[in-house]
């Protein structure tokens, strides 16, 4: 049986060309875009992977909210300036690894990786922008709240990091 491994940052050796998660968009960014996504320094692409097969993978990018477009609870405190996050751009797993908690394990690394960044860097909260009903299900499964200006949109503050990683 092979081992899992990871998430660890995207390298050009390992087997991402056939992967599948029934997305096609999510496929075509792992396919052809996140590693000149990286090289450019636009967002860091994180892999789950079987032996050197990817089985699931994340991107992160640094964004910001205006303040104005924030939910309360982040705006809270904040002068009226843009409000600092980490935005997980993307988010899959290989359809034949679905509904094995691959997904789990991979949201909460990018979760981790959000903290350790807020250690050494502001970030007020951890975002991702659903790209549908099914996404935006998965996230509200996790907790995640919406933005009042835009449903897709969910965030967790630093402090909700922190409590869902202890649950």
């Amino acid at each position: 049986m092979r081992q899992f491994a990871g998430p660890v940052l995207l390298e050009k050796s390992h087997d991402y060309m056939g992967f599948d998660c029934g997305k096609e968009p999510l496929n075509t960014f792992l396919i052809r875009h996140a590693l000149a996504n990286q090289a450019n320094d636009s967002a860091r692409t994180f892999v789950g992977l079987e032996g050197g097969r990817v089985v699931g993978y994340y991107s992160l990018a640094v964004s910001s909210v205006l303040h104005e477009a924030a939910p309360e609870r982040m705006a809270k405190g904040l002068a009226h300036h843009p409000i600092p996050i980490l935005l997980m751009a993307r988010f899959a797993v290989d359809k034949s690894y679905q509904g094995r908690g691959i997904g789990t394990g991979v949201f909460k690394d990018a979760l981790r990786r959000c903290l350790n960044v807020s250690r050494d860097a502001a970030v007020r909260a951890f975002m991702v922008h659903a790209k549908d009903d099914e996404a935006k299900a998965l996230y509200e499964r996790f907790g995640m709240p919406e933005c009042p200006v835009n449903p897709y949109h969910l965030y967790f503050l630093m402090k909700d990091i922190e409590r869902f990683l202890r649950a």
